[in-house]
C-alpha cells in the first residue's frame, strides 16, 4: 500500500497534477473501465463511421432500459419525438448511462488502491475518445433501435424506451467478439503515446 501511495504521489508530482486533476483522472479511468467492461454487450452498428479527426472507425452501440431513475438524471423532453432529437455527448454519456461516480475521498482512495500508472493509462484512453467526439448517448423508442441491436435485447419491462450509448472506435475490421482487451488494443495503437508516470 505504501509503495502504491508513493507511486501515485510521484506520478502526480511529475505530471504537475493538482488534487482536482488527480480526482478527474481517477474518474476518467473509472468511466473507461466501465465502458470496457460493458463492451461485450455491444453490437457493431456502423462499419464506416469516422472520428472527429477523420480517422476511420467502427460504431459500437450499447443499450440500457430507460428506467425512471435514469430518466431523472437529465432534462429529457416529454414527447418521444423531441426526446429522440436530444443527445448527451462526451464524458456525460457514461454518467447518464449508469457508470459509477466517485466522491472526493472515494476517488482518491481508489487511485491509491489501483495505482497511478494504471489510472493514468486508462484516463488517457478515455481522453482520446473525448477529444475525438467518440461517445454519445441518446434515447430511442424500441422500434427506432438499430436492427442488429434490437434483435439481441430483452424486453424492457417498466422502461419507457432505451438509452443508446454509441462508441466510435478506431479501425475498420470488426473483431470476432467485442471485448475490453480489443478496445484497449485499438486505442493504444491509435493513441501511440500514453502518459509516462514519474
Amino acid at each position: 500500500m505504501i509503495l502504491r501511495t508513493l507511486s501515485l504521489l510521484r506520478s502526480l508530482q511529475g505530471a504537475s497534477h493538482t488534487a482536482d486533476e488527480a480526482r478527474a483522472s481517477v474518474q476518467q479511468a473509472s468511466d473507461y473501465r466501465w465502458l470496457r467492461d460493458q463492451l461485450r454487450h455491444g453490437t457493431v452498428v456502423d462499419e464506416a463511421a469516422r472520428l472527429a479527426d477523420g480517422t476511420p472507425a467502427l460504431a459500437v452501440a450499447l443499450a440500457y432500459p430507460a428506467t425512471a431513475k435514469r430518466l431523472a438524471g437529465g432534462s429529457w423532453p416529454e414527447t418521444p419525438e423531441a426526446r429522440e432529437r436530444c443527445h448527451v455527448a462526451g464524458t456525460h454519456a457514461c454518467r447518464a448511462a449508469g457508470a459509477p461516480a466517485y466522491r472526493t475521498l472515494e476517488s482518491l482512495s481508489r487511485g491509491v488502491a489501483e495505482g497511478a500508472i494504471s489510472i493514468l493509462r486508462d484516463a488517457a484512453r478515455f481522453q482520446y475518445l473525448l477529444e475525438r467526439d467518440a461517445l454519445e448517448l441518446a434515447w430511442r423508442r424500441p422500434q427506432r433501435l438499430p436492427t442488429g441491436l434490437a434483435a439481441a435485447l430483452p424486453e424492457s419491462s417498466g422502461a419507457s424506451g432505451w438509452f443508446l450509448v454509441t462508441l466510435r472506435v478506431p479501425g475498420t475490421t470488426p473483431p470476432p467478439r467485442l471485448t475490453g482487451a480489443w478496445l484497449d488494443e485499438r486505442l493504444d495503437r491509435y493513441r501511440r503515446i500514453l502518459p509516462r508516470p514519474g
